[in-house]
């Protein structure tokens, strides 16, 4: 992965130059931001930077059998760690190299991705997910090998809020000493849920998402339309995995939307027979696709409760296809009913994610709903 082929982060990317300039990198780095991103391409990149036999001033020679070995997944000392779920047939100490075949083909196709897209590939999204003591372990025997290559040895911790207590306190001692030429980089969505022992013991780049403009940008350079490109850098408020999917698959999401507007003009007008119908459609979709509609929800409700601090009509693309006037529907959004409403769904995406069953899901958060649209600001 070259830091050309990596989309936006143009400053994120100058930061790290200079940092290899300076000898100001440290062994132990931590990037982090919220999800959507493309930090894993980025910290690929990287990796691939400071492996490389010839490094340019911006980028890596990628000629070099170093940087030939990195495009193929192959480097020898390039370890992968990632959260992971118990599949039939495992063994009872499993690790990720269990899972290496699978990541790599994987991370190959895509240079942005969520957790929800790694576990729906291994076919556990309905399971808890953690990096376990027994990865921690195989992630320190790696550390502590001699380098196979001659270069640096890398791991490449992706998400490390999924750490099992236990796991994140064996690799405490690695994180602040590390084995000779090692660097180990952590990649996390949600810092909060780090231990700050981890935190601290880290580099740390904060990796921001793109503006709409670089998202358009990328995705007509990919090969995407300029109507979907718009479209979807529109919609998808910096997340550019979201972008991705809403471009490749524009009708789905139009779909996505004319579900919500036959959903909340059920409950607020608090029809029955309007609403099990929305229920029976939505419980007719797939799994991933029921929790993906709810995310869509989730933004749409974002987005009309940013009504109150904007100049002018609310805009969404999507909205404006269907004649849904966000307007009206942010209108019956207040301080009584905004956060609550908000929270409906939310619980519906955790219990969907739990193997719930969705048609008594959204039976009950279609009732909650209806009450909460008819309450009146005081």
């Amino acid at each position: 992965m070259l830091f050309k082929d990596v989309p936006g982060l143009q400053e994120e990317k100058k930061k790290l130059l200079d940092s290899v300039r300076r000898a100001h990198n440290s062994h132990a780095q931590l990037f982090y931001g919220l999800s959507g991103t493309a930090s894993f391409s980025l910290a690929l990149a990287y990796a691939q930077y400071l492996a490389c036999k010839n490094p340019g001033d911006e980028d890596s020679c990628g000629v070099c059998n170093h940087c030939k070995q990195f495009q193929k997944l192959s480097y020898p000392d390039l370890h992968f760690s990632f959260p992971f779920a118990r599949v039939a047939g495992a063994p009872r100490e499993l690790n990720c190299e269990y899972f290496q075949k699978d990541w790599l083909e994987f991370i190959d196709k895509r240079l942005v991705f969520g957790l929800n897209d790694w576990l729906n590939q291994l076919d556990v999204a309905n399971k808890q997910a953690q990096i376990n003591v027994d990865e921690a372990t195989r992630l320190i025997q790696k550390l502590n090998l001699k380098s196979y290559s001659g270069g640096p040895k890398f791991i490449i911790l992706y998400l490390p809020e999924y750490l099992h207590p236990s796991a994140a306190n064996k690799l405490l001692k690695t994180l602040e000493e590390p084995s000779d030429n090692s660097i180990i980089l952590l990649i996390s969505e949600n810092t909060e849920r780090l231990l700050q022992t981890i935190t601290s013991r880290c580099q740390k780049l904060y990796i921001s998402r793109p503006s709409e403009v670089e998202l358009r940008e990328h995705l007509q350079s990919i090969g995407i339309t300029e109507e979907a490109a718009r479209t979807a850098s529109s919609v998808a408020q910096g997340q550019l995995d979201l972008a991705l999917k809403i471009a490749q698959d524009s009708d789905r999401y139009l779909s996505f939307g004319r579900l919500f507007q036959n959903w909340m003009r059920g409950c607020y007008s608090a029809k029955v027979k309007e609403i099990f119908a929305f229920v029976d459609e939505f419980a007719a979709l797939d799994k991933e696709s029921q929790k993906e509609a709810l995310r869509f929800f989730l933004q749409t409700l974002e987005l009309a409760f940013s009504k109150p601090r904007m100049n002018g009509s609310l805009q969404h693309p999507i909205y404006q296809n269907l004649s849904f006037k966000l307007d009206g529907f942010a209108s019956v959004l207040h301080t009584l009913n905004s956060k609550t409403a908000y929270d409906v769904l939310e619980q519906a995406i955790h219990d969907l994610s739990r193997n719930g069953n969705a048609k008594i899901i959204l039976s009950d958060a279609s009732f909650k709903f209806s009450n909460l649209l008819r309450v009146k600001e005081a």
